[in-house]
């Protein structure tokens, strides 16, 4: 996340890490064919307008209301969207499409990790508010851009800690599953005696079958 604002307006900070969440017990992927995959999806959107995209953005806007989100305000959101869509029809669907992606994410991820997906829901909405302030600081004064910077840093600030939650998470999975792997290995030693056995007589039998 080397220009946190240019990734806040074409696709969302947070995407190429929830996908490593969603894909935690998957086969590993590089992150750039998932950040492919995914402005991919979202290019998709933006092109074809589906209504159904419409529809999921404004529940997703919902979702991460329900979550306590602070200053997470879902009218403000949604009385955005309406403008976005009236006044400036291909931001809107930038938008629309970048949530609609998200929300996919969120109910994949809920599915196996209702803990990480409250902490990915959590990064979204801070990430909506970010992408806010910063279209209200392209014609804001100075004093406004001020005080919009003060509150960028701030929701920033926060995402740091919520993906730092994240990669705890992640660390902790390495962390058994590499203990797994150990207690697996020495297993192994202490009965190589048996396995060499077993692998023997295996090997015997199946040379001994009629054919």
């Amino acid at each position: 996340m080397v220009c946190r604002t240019k990734a806040l307006v074409t696709l969302g900070a947070g995407l190429a890490l929830a996908a490593t969440m969603v894909r935690a017990q998957e086969p590993p992927n590089p992150q750039f064919v998932q950040k492919l995959e995914m402005q991919g999806q979202v290019q998709r959107i933006v092109q074809e307008r589906p209504r159904e995209a419409e529809a999921a953005a404004r529940a997703f806007l919902h979702v991460i209301a329900m979550k306590d989100q602070p200053p997470f305000k879902v009218e403000d959101r949604l009385r955005e969207l309406d403008s976005l869509k009236a006044h400036a029809v291909d931001a809107y669907w930038v938008e629309v499409a970048q949530l609609t992606v998200q929300f996919d994410m969120v109910q994949n991820l809920v599915r196996r990790d209702s803990v990480r997906a409250e902490l990915v829901t959590r990064m979204f909405g801070l990430e909506v508010n970010a992408r806010s302030l910063q279209r209200s600081y392209r014609n804001a004064s100075e004093a406004q851009r001020t005080a919009l910077r003060r509150q960028l840093e701030g929701l920033i600030d926060q995402h740091f800690d919520v993906e730092n939650q994240l990669r705890g998470l992640e660390i902790a999975d390495i962390e058994r599953r590499l203990a797994q792997v150990r207690a697996e290995t020495q297993r192994r030693r202490d009965k190589r005696a048996e396995f060499v056995k077993w692998a023997v007589d295996d090997i015997i039998r199946d040379a001994t079958r009629p054919q």
